[in-house]
């Protein structure tokens, strides 16, 4: 007898994510407010960008380039980088959500300092991983609380440098010293998402 009351369920991690919640648009008398975190732009829409986008709408009936390959070319030139290395996708958003999936499920641990960008413990319970949050030093990165929450579990590390939402850096140096006290088979994701306030020497 089939029983009419049953229904697909999500998975018990799937159920224990928080929906995302994003800054206020406006304040609290209404004002609108320009919102850095989300990458907006106080000084509106650049000339060049504009016009490229409005050169572009005379080929929207064509279905785009699913593997961007003109994109990841101009990329790969611009840095010295193969493009075939080059991941793209709809936002750093997608991205993490990609490494997540790709290096870490259940019974895995992805590893990020508190205060750091929201989506990593997202996409850490979204594949079924354990989110582990290494304590902060005055709301910024401590590299030495991160490499001492690592242990046999971790497979990714997720960073943001600058970070969202508390706009504190790492130096290079600091980056480079997590980076080379961490196993081979871990996964390091520095998100660069905020690399325009970083200065040039910093950027890379």
């Amino acid at each position: 007898m089939t029983d009419t009351l049953a229904k697909p369920l999500p998975k018990d991690w799937i159920l224990g994510i928080h929906a995302y919640v994003p800054g206020k648009s406006a304040a609290d008398d209404g004002r609108p407010l320009i919102k850095l975190s989300a990458n907006e732009n106080p000084l509106g829409t650049g000339d060049a960008a504009r016009a490229a986008f409005l050169a572009a709408t005379a080929d929207m009936a064509t279905y785009p380039d699913p593997s961007a390959a003109k994109l990841r070319e101009a990329i790969g030139a611009q840095y010295g980088l193969d493009p075939a290395r080059i991941i793209y996708g709809t936002g750093s958003d997608e991205l993490l959500h990609i490494a997540a999936s790709a290096y870490a499920g259940p019974g895995d641990e992805v590893l990020y300092v508190r205060y750091g960008f929201s989506v990593y413990d997202i996409a850490a319970r979204r594949v079924g991983a354990t989110p582990v949050i290494a304590p902060d030093r005055d709301y910024a990165t401590d590299v030495d609380a991160l490499l001492a929450a690592v242990t046999e579990r971790t497979k990714v590390v997720f960073l943001a440098n600058p970070n969202n939402p508390t706009g504190t850096m790492s130096s290079r140096a600091e980056i480079a010293r997590l980076y080379a006290g961490l196993r081979p088979d871990i996964l390091f994701v520095l998100d660069q998402a905020y690399a325009e306030y970083l200065d040039a020497d910093e950027d890379d």
